[in-house]
């Protein structure tokens, strides 16, 4: 009995000794990782102010229907809401795409705009771009998309490539009309007519 009770006695004290060791070996490898698996992350508390102070969505999409049956989508790089209100919104990189029922398509693109989620409507601003499925390119000053009604209308003067020649004009509007939407150009429309486009329209 003595001899059993020496020995458990000296396997404690060295297990006294040896678990703590195992412990600090233990921590100081979770250290030694921790410090050599990539750099140290620079965040500065002034970052954290200001991502609390000016919140954001980063890659945003959504996409509904229009009232005129239209099949709408929208997508930004970047959207902040203004002055803290969640219905309107700054967007950067802001890009949209109607469809509609009578299989015309339209994509718009800018590089800032504007969302409303009151009233559902974007602008895209600084020089926007508008592409139809049926071979329209035009560049405006502006554009405004209801996407609740899925009508459009330019905010300046736009240039266009169209498949039977160029032409400017002062607005450009896509409007719910019987028979379907229809794509309008006005104010000081000029035309440059190119037959030789015309043959290869299907």
């Amino acid at each position: 009995m003595t001899q059993a009770g020496d020995a458990h006695t000296r396997v404690v004290a060295a297990a006294k000794v040896a678990l703590p060791l195992v412990a600090l070996a233990l921590l100081s490898t979770l250290f030694l990782f921790a410090r050599t698996g990539g750099p140290d992350p620079d965040i500065r508390y002034s970052d954290v102010e200001a991502i609390a102070r000016e919140p954001r969505v980063t890659a945003p999409a959504f996409a509904g229907i229009g009232r005129n049956g239209a099949v709408i989508s929208m997508r930004a790089g970047e959207m902040r809401p203004v002055d803290g209100d969640t219905q309107s919104f700054t967007a950067t990189k802001l890009a949209a795409e109607m469809s509609m029922p009578d299989g015309r398509r339209f994509e718009l693109s800018a590089e800032t705009g504007a969302y409303d989620a009151a009233t559902r409507t974007a602008q895209l601003t600084g020089l926007a771009r508008v592409d139809t499925s049926d071979g329209y390119s035009m560049e405006t000053a502006g554009l405004e998309a209801d996407l609740g009604a899925g009508t459009l209308r330019s905010l300046g003067p736009l240039e266009v490539h169209a498949p039977f020649g160029e032409l400017t004009a002062a607005r450009m509007s896509v409007e719910n009309a019987e028979g379907g939407p229809r794509l309008m150009f006005s104010g000081g429309v000029r035309l440059i007519y190119r037959p030789d486009r015309t043959g290869d329209r299907p």
